[in-house]
């Protein structure tokens, strides 16, 4: 039975949270804080397997927590309580960088249908962040994120794409066509994944990329404008009927679906879809991957990161009845959860198999690096 710590300002919320815990023959909620100093001090001398975390607590909010936490040297794994305030999503990001595995949000308002919705997500998130509480014991997380990004891998082809019109890439042509994308997929820690692989890509990357993170809304504009600060590569939130361009990271808006099509021009660009949930997720993978089919790109490049489910493996499995693609999926080791690449490997779709810090390299050395 895993060992649990349950940390919120709200008797209510304690009692709610609890009692979805300890309702799993799996999980004991072994203790409970009001505060984030009390839970400051709790972790720092016991052990615990979880740790469920409200962001916004008295005396030392759960942001504060955890960079305590890492300053000190003290391991954790932590599943955060946000709200979709945009300064509780900032935080949250941040607190992802220190090395929380996962969040869930609560409810604004109290009904059955959120509280069920709000179990469920607990639950699901505990079930798949638990599975590598082995993988984390003993190694602590990062104590701040680095000042500098990671070195970006140096593309060969040293213009700008998008101030170039004359220099022909491997991903575009010398009209500026992208022939080529990165379509990308990830869920459960997919954001950690994002802060190491992100930075890692050049500036120069002469093909955008298409990022789907199953995140709730709210959430996704925060986690561009992070990784557009810590990367050489520009990272934004798509935005509807936008022309995707080289040298720029798109990331699909929480609480909707990425479709792309093609302009008269056959350029590429954003179709944000309000149609309902895809096996529960919204973004779905899946979506983005069978929008692709009528495309007239000479080749796609799919990435599938960490995540729980097998969300893209159905879609990359008609893309390549379709479409010239090429699949790198995320090395098992280096997975928060493997599920996501796992289904894509164990379907045989993929190509190519590597740890998430050759994620970067393997698609400049695909696209002619």
């Amino acid at each position: 039975m895993y060992k649990i710590l349950v940390v919120d300002d709200s008797a209510l919320m304690r009692r709610i949270i609890c009692d979805i815990i300890n309702a799993d023959s799996d999980f004991h909620v072994a203790d409970v804080s009001a505060d984030g100093e009390d839970a400051y001090n709790k972790i720092k001398t016991t052990s615990y397997d979880l740790i469920v975390l409200d962001m916004i607590l008295p005396k030392m909010t759960g942001l504060e927590v955890l960079k305590r936490l890492s300053a000190d040297k003290v391991p954790f794994n932590v599943i955060l309580i946000s709200s979709s305030l945009k300064e509780d999503a900032d935080s949250t990001i941040k607190a992802i960088e220190l090395g929380a595995l996962d969040f869930v949000v609560k409810p604004i308002r109290s009904t059955p249908e959120t509280r069920e919705v709000f179990a469920r997500d607990i639950m699901n998130a505990m079930k798949a962040c638990i599975k590598t509480v082995s993988i984390r014991k003993g190694v602590f997380p990062k104590s701040e994120v680095p000042k500098t990004p990671a070195q970006p891998v140096e593309f060969k082809s040293s213009p700008e794409p998008a101030k170039t019109s004359n220099v022909s890439f491997s991903g575009a042509d010398g009209s500026g066509k992208i022939k080529k994308i990165i379509a990308l997929a990830c869920s459960t820690g997919g954001p950690q994944a994002l802060h190491t692989f992100v930075p890692m890509l050049p500036s120069n990357l002469p093909v955008p990329v298409v990022i789907v993170q199953h995140m709730p809304e709210g959430f996704t504009a925060s986690l561009a404008a992070r990784l557009n600060q810590i990367s050489s590569i520009n990272v934004k939130e798509a935005e509807d009927k936008e022309v995707f361009k080289p040298g720029l990271v798109y990331v699909t808006p929480g609480g909707k679906h990425m479709e792309i099509y093609e302009n008269a021009s056959h350029q590429p660009y954003c179709h944000l879809s309000d149609d309902p949930p895809v096996n529960s997720l919204k973004p779905c993978a899946d979506v983005m991957y069978r929008s692709l089919t009528k495309s007239t790109l000479d080749e796609i490049i799919c990435v599938v990161l960490t995540g729980m489910g097998s969300d893209g493996s159905e879609g990359i499995k008609n893309l390549k009845q379709y479409k010239k693609t090429y699949v790198i999926s995320q090395e098992a080791s280096t997975c928060v959860v493997y599920g996501m690449p796992k289904a894509v490997e164990q379907g045989g779709l993929s190509d190519e198999v590597v740890p998430l810090k050759s994620v970067a390299n393997s698609i400049v050395k695909k696209l002619g690096g």
